[in-house]
């Protein structure tokens, strides 16, 4: 299963390790020091198009993470909704 998460990206669902609220989390000096570190390693694809709401953390082969304009609580309901 996948996941849409704005702009034409997609991304699987069994990859996700969290998605979390940008806005509250950006102030976080922990998670500051997180998002240095994949920005540095080119890891993050921002597609907010200047309005980041949410970020999303996945892994694959290795940690990656989207800063998205959906909001989180939006993107929990498409991941957890199945279509019956």
């Amino acid at each position: 299963m996948y996941l849409h998460i704005g702009n034409d990206n997609i991304i699987k669902k069994n990859e996700i390790i969290g998605i979390f609220n940008y806005e509250k989390l950006k102030e976080d000096k922990i998670f500051k020091k997180f998002l240095e570190k994949i920005e540095l390693k080119e890891k993050i694809k921002n597609i907010s198009e200047g309005n980041e709401k949410t970020i999303i953390i996945v892994k694959n082969e290795k940690i990656k993470a989207y800063i998205t304009n959906i909001s989180s609580a939006t993107l929990l309901k498409r991941n957890t909704l199945e279509k019956i």
